[in-house]
């Protein structure tokens, strides 16, 4: 139903240009627990610590591969699949495969 009387504030933000550090996307520095889970494996718990609507950076313990599928569980959420970009000691760096919404990445974030 649409409202003619009242005026409604619509607000957001749409990043149409690139980032400053070449990333495809800006990271949103969190630090929030979720479930990490590899391909036929039963999931972990590890740390986010950067999230972004292309991937995320998180601390495990896991001995990853570069381009291994890894399933991400946020509270709230359907697990994401993701692809393992990078490793270092016990960070890793994954890419979604589909990427998350705008608003969606608002959500985690604020909870």
């Amino acid at each position: 139903m649409l409202n003619y009387g009242n005026p409604v504030e619509i607000t957001g933000h749409l990043a149409t240009a690139p980032c400053p550090n070449g990333r495809r996307a800006e990271r949103t520095h969190v630090e929030m627990g979720a479930g990490l889970r590899q391909r036929g494996a039963s999931g972990v718990t590890v740390r986010i610590l950067d999230l972004s609507t292309d991937g995320f950076r998180a601390s495990t313990h896991l001995d990853l591969q570069v381009g291994s599928d890894v399933w991400l569980k946020l509270q709230g959420l359907e697990a994401l699949h993701a692809k393992v970009a990078w490793t270092s000691a016990h960070f890793v760096g994954c890419a979604f495969e589909r990427p998350l919404h705008p608003a969606v990445l608002d959500m985690v974030v604020r909870k």
